[in-house]
């Protein structure tokens, strides 16, 4: 193998080392409880929390991170609260944050339906139900991803080195 594929692969392994690690940093953008939207007669959209939030909130659903804890973005567990249609026990229970479930016609209007966005069982106020939605503020490159650049920018400038030094003798 000459220099210029070993610095080639060099150069490769590098970007894709430093663009594979990334952290997610998450921002409070607002709470909802699930009773919180249409009333069920009207057999409203059946969402998911994290459609229901970026429907709130603003943006797309794959905007945000929905907990059932409270504000604080270190306890965000990516679950939700949601009611379901014909079962009023289950709004005490929780879903993935991407869980909806719309079995029969369209709209929240079926046994097994199941939405985070709906008055159905839920109090539009308090009680059971309130979910958290964080938004993604940023993505960051980890430490090691860094760590493993300035290794390579390094790595890269030793062999360019070492090739001008051979040149010249």
């Amino acid at each position: 193998m000459n220099l210029k594929h070993l610095l080639a692969a060099a150069a490769a392994t590098l970007a894709l080392s430093a663009g594979a690690a990334h952290a997610v940093t998450y921002v409070f953008a607002g709470s909802w409880f699930v009773g919180q939207g249409p009333a069920f007669q009207t057999q409203p959209t059946v969402y998911s929390a994290v459609e229901a939030a970026a429907l709130l909130f603003g943006g797309v659903a794959s905007d945000y991170a929905i907990s059932t804890v409270d504000s604080n973005v270190g306890n965000i567990n990516f679950l939700a609260h949601a009611d379901q249609y014909g079962n009023n026990t289950f709004i005490t229970t929780t879903v993935a944050q991407d869980f909806k479930q719309d079995l029969g016609t369209a709209g929240y209007n079926t046994n097994g339906d199941t939405s985070a966005y709906v008055l159905d069982h839920a109090s539009p106020t308090t009680g059971f139900g309130q979910n958290y939605a964080f938004r993604i503020s940023a993505v960051v490159p980890e430490p090691g991803a860094w760590a493993m650049m300035i290794v390579g920018f390094g790595a890269t400038g030793l062999l360019l080195r070492r090739r001008r030094r051979i040149a010249f003798a």
